[in-house]
């Protein structure tokens, strides 16, 4: 009684451990879609702020005029250029306006374009103008980042359904002998089941601790058909693998590791031992390297400074946990 009662128990372990690293994947996307949506939320917040103060800068300009640059000052010592502008108003002296500047200032006497206060004519911009541009630019972040949560929540529901709906609902198939490879390739390292077959097919997997004890080759259940289907999942041990892409024809490219043909106990003792996200997350960190150069990149290109820098590498980098998440990144 007491030893079928432990057996009960320890299979039904077994079975959660299971249910668990079959869900995993899925935690693991939504966790980095979260980390999406919230860098996403809070650099929509920031730059809507700053379109309203800066909007709130625009506010009266209705009148307009074609006016002349009557002084340029684009000392190096300031990181704005200030050009003077004389413009006529209506019933009154010419107006003078210090306006400054996003961009390059025209030369002196240059005819430009004017917007002005009709009732405080030194209130007035024109065309680089640093509060136009600011505003612009805010608007453009903002919109980038609604567009760019709508785009992660369309690619999340169609890889949810052709990587877990539709394997899982597939009929499973005779056993095929597989082996499992690392490949490494640039920043990221990924799991795929080599079939040994006549015409070998490579299918790329979220990484289970089970991969790691998994003897090379193994027959492996497969849940649909690896000649036909373009996504197949797998059962090992009662435990579901789902596909973290395409089946392909050809070899990954990368730097491979194969599993030995039989695990050591090292190898038994990490298959049984579950991988927190924590630890997903610090695999991924190499990922991230490029988010400040990214950044560097468009803010001096886009003009925008360390506040574009910032808000660029942030984005970048939850972009990036995510990417890596989709890809089926390997933390072993």
């Amino acid at each position: 009684m007491g030893s079928g009662l432990r057996r009960s128990l320890r299979c039904g372990q077994l079975g959660w451990f299971s249910v668990r690293s079959s869900l995993r994947p899925v935690r693991y996307v939504l966790a980095t879609s979260a980390a999406v949506f919230v860098a996403c939320a809070v650099v929509f917040s920031l730059q809507l702020l700053d379109f309203q103060s800066t909007r709130a800068r625009l506010a009266g300009l209705t009148a307009s005029a074609t006016g002349v640059v009557a002084r340029v000052d684009d000392s190096d010592d300031s990181d704005d250029n200030t050009v003077t502008v004389r413009f006529p108003v209506p019933d009154q002296p010419e107006a003078t306006a210090a306006i400054e500047l996003d961009t390059t200032p025209p030369p002196l006497g240059t005819r430009v374009p004017v917007r002005y206060d009709p009732a405080a004519p030194t209130r007035a911009i024109t065309g680089g103008a640093t509060s136009l541009v600011t505003a612009d630019r805010a608007a453009t972040y903002a919109t980038v980042t609604v567009v760019a949560v709508l785009a992660m929540l369309a690619v999340n529901g169609f890889l949810f359904f052709t990587r877990f709906v539709q394997p899982s609902r597939r009929r499973s198939g005779p056993s095929v002998a597989m082996r499992r490879v690392k490949v490494q390739r640039g920043l990221l390292t990924r799991s795929w089941l080599e079939t040994e077959t006549a015409t070998p097919r490579w299918i790329p997997v979220y990484f289970s601790p089970t991969l790691i004890s998994l003897p090379s080759p193994t027959p492996v259940e497969v849940l649909g058909d690896v000649r036909t289907n373009r996504h197949v999942a797998v059962r090992i041990n009662g435990e579901v693998l789902y596909p973290a892409g395409a089946v392909r024809t050809s070899e990954p490219r990368g730097r491979r590791t194969d599993n030995p043909s039989l695990p050591d106990d090292d190898r038994s003792l990490a298959a049984v031992r579950p991988v927190s996200l924590g630890r997903q997350f610090r695999a991924d960190l190499p990922v991230l390297a490029v988010a400040p150069v990214v950044g560097a990149f468009w803010a001096f290109v886009d003009g925008s400074g360390f506040t574009g820098w910032l808000t660029v590498t942030v984005l970048i980098a939850a972009f990036g946990f995510w990417w890596a998440a989709l890809r089926g990144s390997d933390p072993s």
